[in-house]
C-alpha cells in the first residue's frame, strides 16, 4: 500500500495482504497498518488499484469496512474484486489508459503495463509541482499473448512532461537481462504437450490469465480436451471469458465435469491449482489421493508451470515426491514459466523513458531496492536523488529536493478469520510460547469452606494434563513432582490467588529443570 498526499488530498495505491510466516501461529493473513489513514480519514480522495493479485487487492475488504471511499481500477480487476471479495459494484469506478480523473489539486491517469495478469496499469498523479508515477508491478513483454503492448508513446509523453518522482517495481532488480515472454513459455509448453502420449496435468496460479488461454489453444492444436479443477481458477476463467480476455475455446473446455466418465483418457489436459504445494490445492489433493475425481496414474505427465515462492519449496517438494512415487512424470522446467516482474534491462528502459528527477525503488526486499538503485545510477540518475525507504517512512518531495521527514506507525496487522479480527502482540507471544514450550494444566480440587478467599480444609485431589511437553513415557515423573509441589503449597498457602501463583512458579521451574522448557502453566482450583 502506497499513500501519496498533496495538501489536504490523499491518494492510496493498492491495498494488499500477505500470508503469514510459520511462526505467526493462528494468523490467517497480514494487512498493512491503517493507523495514519484513520487519523487522516477526511483527506482520502481516491483508492487506485493497479491489478488483481492478492498482494495488491487482498486487504480491500477490511479497508473498505472502515473507509468510505470509491476504488478506481480496470474492468478485469474490478470484476475479480466484485466476484472474489464481494465488494459491491457501486463502490468501483472502471478506468482504462485513456481515463483522466480531475480533482481540485491533482489529475490522475493510467498507463498500460505488462504483468502476469491482464489489464494491469501504472498510475500517474499529476500535482501542481510535478508528476508522481507509480509503475505497479510490470515487465516489458514485446510479444504478449493478448497483444496488449506497453504504450511507449504514452510513456514518452509522461516523461516529456517531466516526472518529479518515480516509484517503481523492484522485485527482479537483481536479475540481469530481460524476462522471458509468455510467447516463449507457450512454445515450450507446446513441445512438452506434443511429445507426450498420455494424460497431462498442469498446475499454475489461479490468476495466470495469460498462461491459461495458451493452454486452451494448445489443447485445440493437439486435439485434446481441457478441464479445470480449482474454484478460484475456474471463476477467474469465467470472468476473463465474460470480458473477452479469453475467447473461442468452447469446443475444448469441458465445464460440466460431473458428466464426464473417461477421466483416464489420454486426450485430457487437466488444469488445476496448488502450484505452491498448498495442502488444499488441486495438485496436492490429486497427489495424496484426496481428490474426488482425478487419480494420478503411471504415464501421467504433471507440469508445474510456476516457480515456488520463497518459503514454499518444502511444500512443493513433498508434492513432487508423492507424484513421482505414483509413477507420474514430473516436469519442473523453468522454460514453462515466466515472471510478471521485469529484469534489469526492462527496469532501465522504464527509467530511461520516464526520466524521473527523483527515484524511489519500491516493492521488494532491501537487497532488491538496492540493486534497483544501482541500475538507476548506471543510467545517469544522480545518487543524491534516489531514496531507499522502509515501511512507514515519510518522504517529502519538492520541486528541487527529496528527503525523509519522519515515520508513521507501520507495524503489520495480524488477522484471523475467527471473527475477532486483529491478533495482538501478546496473543501472538502466548501462542508462540505454547507452540514451542507446550501447556501444563493443573486442576486442583480442594474440598473446602470459604471464608472470603481463605481455604479452610487442607486435602487436595490433583489432575495434571501435559500437552506438547514430554513424551508419554516420561510424563509420570513430572506428574509425581507436580503433585508433591501442589500438596506442599496447599498446606502452606491460605489465599487461593497466592496458591495459584506459588504453584505456577514452582511447577514452571520444575519443568524447566527437567526438560529446559517453559510451558504455559494453567492452575485451576475448585
Amino acid at each position: 500500500m502506497t499513500v501519496v498526499e498533496y495538501r489536504d488530498d490523499i491518494y492510496i495505491i493498492d491495498v494488499g495482504m500477505a500470508f503469514p510466516d510459520e511462526h505467526l501461529h493462528g494468523v490467517d493473513y497480514v494487512l498493512p497498518n491503517f493507523d495514519y489513514l484513520r487519523t487522516n480519514k477526511h483527506k482520502i480522495k481516491k483508492l487506485l488499484i493497479t491489478h488483481a493479485h492478492e498482494d495488491h487487492i487482498g486487504g480491500l475488504v477490511d479497508f473498505l469496512k472502515e473507509f468510505d471511499v470509491n476504488l478506481y481500477t480496470t474492468k478485469l480487476t474490478a470484476e475479480i474484486i466484485k466476484t472474489k471479495l464481494k465488494i459491491p459494484a457501486k463502490r468501483i469506478v472502471i478506468v482504462d489508459e485513456t481515463t483522466v480523473i480531475k480533482d481540485r489539486y491533482c489529475n490522475v491517469s493510467f498507463f498500460v503495463t505488462n504483468h502476469s495478469i491482464p489489464d494491469s496499469v501504472g498510475v500517474v498523479i499529476e500535482t501542481p509541482i510535478g508528476q508522481i508515477v507509480h509503475t505497479g508491478d510490470f515487465k516489458m513483454d514485446y510479444t504478449p499473448s493478448d497483444e496488449r503492448y506497453v504504450d511507449f508513446q504514452r510513456l514518452g509523453e509522461i516523461g516529456g512532461k517531466g516526472v518529479l518522482a518515480l516509484l517503481s517495481d523492484s522485485t527482479n532488480a537483481e536479475k540481469k537481462g530481460v524476462s522471458t515472454s509468455e510467447k516463449n513459455v507457450k512454445d515450450n509448453l507446446r513441445r512438452y504437450i506434443k511429445e507426450h502420449d498420455g494424460r497431462i496435468i498442469v498446475t499454475s496460479f489461479a490468476s495466470s490469465l495469460y498462461r491459461i488461454p495458451s493452454l486452451f489453444e494448445l489443447a485445440k492444436e493437439t486435439g485434446r480436451r481441457i478441464a479445470v479443477f480449482g474454484r478460484s481458477m475456474e471463476n477467474n476463467i469465467k470472468i476473463a471469458k465474460k470480458l473477452g480476455f479469453i475467447t473461442g475455446y468452447d469446443d475444448v473446455w469441458v465445464e460440466e465435469t460431473e458428466e464426464v466418465e473417461d477421466w483416464d483418457s489420454k486426450d485430457w489436459i487437466i488444469l488445476t491449482t496448488g502450484a505452491q504445494g498448498e495442502y488444499s490445492g488441486g495438485i496436492s489433493r490429486m497427489a495424496f489421493g484426496k481428490h474426488p475425481t482425478i487419480k494420478i496414474d503411471v504415464g501421467d505427465m504433471v507440469m508445474f508451470s510456476s516457480s515456488p515462492i520463497p518459503g514454499n519449496e518444502k511444500s512443493v517438494g513433498k508434492v513432487f515426491n508423492q507424484l513421482l512415487k505414483l509413477g507420474a512424470k514430473v516436469v519442473n522446467d523453468p522454460l514453462i514459466h515466466t515472471t510478471g516482474h521485469g529484469f534489469q534491462e526492462e527496469q532501465k528502459l522504464m527509467l530511461s523513458v520516464l526520466r524521473p528527477k527523483f527515484f524511489v525503488p519500491v516493492h521488494g526486499e532491501y537487497r532488491m531496492l538496492l540493486a534497483h538503485r544501482n541500475t538507476a545510477i548506471d543510467i545517469g540518475i544522480s545518487e543524491e536523488n534516489i531514496l531507499l525507504c522502509e515501511n512507514g517512512e515519510v518522504i517529502e518531495v519538492f520541486e528541487d529536493s527529496i528527503q525523509k521527514v519522519g515515520k508513521v506507525e507501520s507495524n503489520a496487522m495480524y488477522m484471523d478469520y475467527s471473527g475477532f479480527g486483529k491478533v495482538d502482540y501478546f496473543t501472538l507471544k502466548e501462542r508462540k510460547r505454547m507452540a514451542v514450550h507446550g501447556v501444563a494444566v493443573i486442576h486442583i480440587e480442594i474440598p473446602h469452606e470459604k471464608k472470603g478467599e481463605k481455604v479452610e480444609r487442607k486435602r487436595a485431589d490433583v489432575f495434571v494434563v501435559l500437552k506438547g511437553i514430554v513424551a508419554k513415557h516420561d510424563k509420570q515423573l513430572l506428574h509425581d513432582n507436580i503433585r508433591r509441589i501442589v500438596d506442599k503449597h496447599v498446606q502452606e498457602v491460605e489465599s487461593i490467588r497466592q496458591l495459584k501463583e506459588a504453584i505456577a512458579e514452582e511447577v514452571e521451574e520444575c519443568i524447566y529443570q527437567h526438560i529446559k522448557r517453559k510451558p504455559v502453566i494453567i492452575p485451576i482450583i475448585s
